[in-house]
């Protein structure tokens, strides 16, 4: 019998990047996450048929002008029973899951200089990869994170405006390790 399941685990990791303050009506975690100051100001665990512009903003300081949303994604499930061979055998028989998770960042800066929005989108990025390895257990919903051959993975689409607006898209990859009893 499983004891976490992909929902589970989705949900764990919206809350390790979001906080726990959940927003029923939003349907998102914001409002006391731990990268707030960097500007992630929502953590959605599931794509949304629509995204108030509050959502990139929701938290920050008067004036900081830009902020970011996340939106959890996982691909890829891939399901394995460890043997003898590969560890110690008093893990022998289990049932390693690895979920394969996208965090899908937008950024929306209104700001005069496209720099001052790609310097910040740095700097969340930077801040995701830290906060992942300061805990590689995602708040204890994995057994690790990021912590593979893959690592963690950034990938940056080419800011673009909109109405005055400089919008960036980008995807924080890593594999979320579970392990599950098969018995």
């Amino acid at each position: 019998m499983a004891v976490t399941s992909r929902r589970i685990v989705r949900t764990g990791i919206a809350q390790f990047f979001g906080g726990t303050q959940y927003d029923q009506v939003a349907r998102a975690y914001r409002g006391n996450g731990p990268l707030l100051s960097y500007g992630l100001s929502s953590v959605r665990a599931y794509q949304a048929k629509r995204i108030s512009d509050k959502d990139y903003v929701m938290g920050q300081l008067p004036g900081r002008g830009m902020g970011a949303l996340m939106v959890l994604e996982m691909p890829e499930t891939r399901d394995t029973i460890l043997t003898v061979g590969q560890i110690p055998a008093t893990l022998a028989g289990k049932r390693k899951l690895v979920y394969a998770v996208q965090c899908h960042v937008y950024h929306m800066a209104h700001q005069a200089y496209a720099e001052d929005a790609e310097a910040d989108v740095d700097d969340l990025d930077q801040a995701l990869h830290e906060h992942i390895y300061s805990d590689p257990t995602l708040g204890g919903i994995c057994y690790q994170a990021g912590i593979d051959s893959a690592g963690i993975r950034t990938l940056i689409d080419p800011s673009g405006e909109w109405k005055e607006i400089t919008v960036t898209h980008f995807r924080v990859n890593f594999n979320a390790e579970v392990q599950i009893n098969v018995s």
